[in-house]
Order: structure tokens, then C-alpha cells, then sequence
């Protein structure tokens, strides 16, 4: 009989993790100094204190707003794409709200919602002009209304968080300041993850102190040996500035939007570093992320997600005709669309449609840039594709 057999509910393994992870950082920051230089000396229970502190504020009705008039030329836009976030819209605007820098915009694209999203959106615009609200006519999806909103914005930056998270107070006026002082055209700076977790990414000791520039940006960060992120597909943690967003999107061609509403962010991103001519990393954590179980990438892959990966292969096809920085990138990109989802079992699943998967893996197999373990890979993917048409086919 083993005595120490128990159960814990959600509640105590929440509370479990949350203690396994502040005494692993802090033994980190003991035996590892570098790290201090980086993101500093933190006392991790308060931050996660500070966390349910700021979350429950958000939540509640505390802050009473006076009538906000509307800023012709405002410096910072916020653009967030929304759909069906009812029951998180109210925090999300209290936590831009509450910002000490109020010379902004609120760009929502409210993207064909069922639910209460437009009616709240529309009450907050009464007392705050500041808020401008778009409606798609037909659902778009994350990356077209995302889109969107940044060709509308008036400001000299943009950021993009997510409807269901939270900004941290001050980080606007600290972001803005930070890049007009030193002319970074992209800032990526670190986020919490869910309500007690504190996240960074994986060795931050080796993290940049210093901005890069262009023509070492793009291969700083997509060079798989270099890239000491594993490749950044997270938009929500980004301060742009404007023009470097729309030349982001000048890559982009229209027709690609209808298809991707799943990773988009990885494509947005590439583009973004690609054209940024200054990068810097921000070691100030400044974005909540809050795991929500309706978010779309919590949810379980369909037909309709895989052909979106699909999708992205092809984009990254395209792009992979010209320089070898270009090729280069194109296996990193591919490893981290394809195999981290794991297509080769995905496309067992697979009901219809084989010629369009078949094509896509196809062009790849073909092109010399796909380096030989991509190719094994790819494969492996058809033959499993070609296993599930044959079970369609024997069914009927």
C-alpha cells in the first residue's frame, strides 16, 4: 500500500505549479547570474500577486471614465480583431483604458459576433471616443480583420493584442518612449502566461542586450542556429511602428487572408522582422496572456485547420524562390508549421480534398531548397494521405 497515494484537485495543482515554478526561477537566478543582467532582480510571488491584483481590477467596475474625446493624429494604435469575446471585451478595454498613455486609438474588428461583443463595444464608445469600432459585412478570420484594422490606424506605432488579454499598466508609455529615444522601428518584449504562471522563453541569458539592425536582423532570426527563440510566431508581444507594419503587408496578397486563421502569426511575423530595419528586445514583461478553453488554438484540429497549415506551406513555398537566406529560412519555417503539428498523422484523418494535399506536398518534394529530413518527412506525410484515400475509396 503506498501512503503517499492522493489526489489533487484543479485548484491545488494550480497552486502546486505555481511553486514549482517560482522556487525553479529562483534557484535559476542563484546559480546563474547572467540572467539579473537581463530581466533584473524579481520577487517572482509578488509578480504573481500583482497579476491577480491587476486581473481582478480589470474585471471590475473600478475605473470611472469621463467623456474621452478623440485624437486626430494619435500616436499609438490598438488594433485587435474580436469575435464572440463578450464575456472578456469589458477587461480588455478597462486594461487599455487604465494606460497612463492616452494618446491612442482602439481600433476593434468585430468579426461577424453571435454574441453580446458588438452591444458592449458600443456602450464604451459613448464615453470614449477614442474607441473606433469596424464590422466585417462576412467573417474574415483573425488574420484578414487583423489586417484590416493596421491599413485603418492613424498612429506612428501599433500594437496587437489579443480581445481575451490584458496590457500591463504603463507599457505604452514606456514602449513609446523607448523607440522615439532610440528609433527602433520593432520592439518584442516579454508576456505572462495564464493567471499565476510567470513565462519566459528558454535561455534568456543568451537573449540580445543590444538592438540589431538590418542586415543582421533577418539572419539573427531565422537562422535556426542562431535563433535562440525558436522561431517568434506571437504578434501580441510586438510595439511596431507603423510603416514598418504596412510594408509588412504590402508582402501579403489578399487572396491568402480567407486561409489562414490558424498560426497566422508566424507569416505576419516573418514579414515584420524581414522589413524592420531596428529590433530590440525588451526585457519589461507587459502583456498578460490569459488561457481561455473557447480560444481557437485551444481547440481540436479539424479539416478546416489542417488545410490551413496546408495553406501556410504553400506561403512558404512561395517565398522560398530566391536568395539561400530565403531557402534557408523555408526549412526553419517548414519545421515549425509542419512538424510541430505533427501533419504526417493529421492527414490520416483526412475525408477529402487528397489532390489539394498531394499538390501542395508535391511542389515541395520537387524544389531543391527543402533540405533531406524535411524531404523524409514529406514522405511519410504522403504516404499517409494516400493510406487515408484508400480507406475512403474501400468504404465506398
Amino acid at each position: 500500500m503506498n501512503i503517499f497515494k492522493f489526489k489533487l484537485n484543479e485548484k491545488q495543482k494550480r497552486k502546486l505549479s505555481r511553486i514549482i515554478i517560482i522556487v525553479f526561477l529562483l534557484l535559476n537566478n542563484c546559480f546563474n547570474e547572467n540572467i539579473l543582467n537581463y530581466i533584473g532582480k524579481i520577487n517572482y510571488i509578488d509578480e504573481c500577486n500583482k497579476i491577480e491584483d491587476y486581473l481582478n481590477f480589470c474585471n471590475n467596475e473600478l475605473i470611472k471614465i469621463k467623456k474621452i474625446k478623440k485624437y486626430e493624429n494619435p500616436k499609438i494604435s490598438i488594433v485587435s480583431p474580436i469575435y464572440n469575446r463578450g464575456k472578456y471585451i469589458k477587461r480588455f478595454i478597462k486594461s487599455i483604458q487604465n494606460q497612463n498613455f492616452k494618446d491612442i486609438e482602439i481600433i476593434l474588428i468585430d468579426d461577424c459576433s453571435k454574441d453580446n461583443t458588438n452591444l458592449l463595444i458600443k456602450k464604451y464608445i459613448k464615453d470614449d471616443k477614442r474607441i473606433i469600432l469596424i464590422k466585417n459585412k462576412k467573417n474574415k478570420g483573425t488574420f484578414a480583420s487583423r489586417n484590416i484594422g493596421s491599413l485603418k490606424s492613424r498612429g506612428e506605432f501599433i500594437m496587437l493584442p489579443d480581445p481575451d488579454d490584458i496590457l500591463e499598466q504603463s507599457c505604452l508609455n514606456y514602449f513609446y518612449n523607448l523607440a522615439k529615444k532610440n528609433d527602433y522601428e520593432l520592439i518584442r518584449f516579454n508576456i505572462y502566461k495564464g493567471k499565476q504562471i510567470i513565462y519566459f522563453r528558454e535561455h534568456i541569458d543568451k537573449l540580445p542586450s543590444k538592438p540589431i539592425y538590418q542586415p543582421e536582423l533577418s539572419t539573427y532570426i531565422f537562422y535556426a542556429s542562431k535563433f535562440i527563440f525558436q522561431i517568434d510566431f506571437n504578434v501580441s508581444n510586438k510595439f511596431i511602428k507603423r510603416e514598418t507594419m504596412i510594408r509588412a503587408l504590402n508582402y501579403i496578397s489578399n487572396d491568402i487572408f480567407i486561409y489562414m486563421n490558424i498560426f497566422e502569426d508566424g507569416i505576419l511575423n516573418y514579414f515584420l522582422y524581414r522589413v524592420s530595419n531596428s529590433f530590440f528586445f525588451s526585457k519589461k514583461i507587459s502583456y498578460y496572456y490569459i488561457i481561455n478553453s473557447d480560444s481557437i488554438t485551444t481547440k481540436n484540429f479539424n479539416d478546416s485547420f489542417l488545410k490551413c497549415i496546408f495553406y501556410h506551406l504553400k506561403f512558404v513555398f512561395e517565398y522560398s524562390k530566391n536568395t539561400q537566406h530565403d531557402k534557408d529560412m523555408s526549412n526553419v519555417l517548414f519545421r515549425r508549421i509542419g512538424i510541430r503539428r505533427n501533419i504526417k498523422n493529421l492527414v490520416l484523418h483526412i475525408k477529402k480534398e487528397f489532390k489539394f494535399y498531394i499538390n501542395v506536398i508535391d511542389e515541395f518534394l520537387q524544389n531543391e531548397f527543402i533540405n533531406n529530413k524535411n524531404k523524409k518527412y514529406l514522405n511519410e506525410t504522403k504516404r499517409n494521405i494516400l493510406k487515408s484515400q484508400k480507406k475512403i475509396i474501400l468504404k465506398k
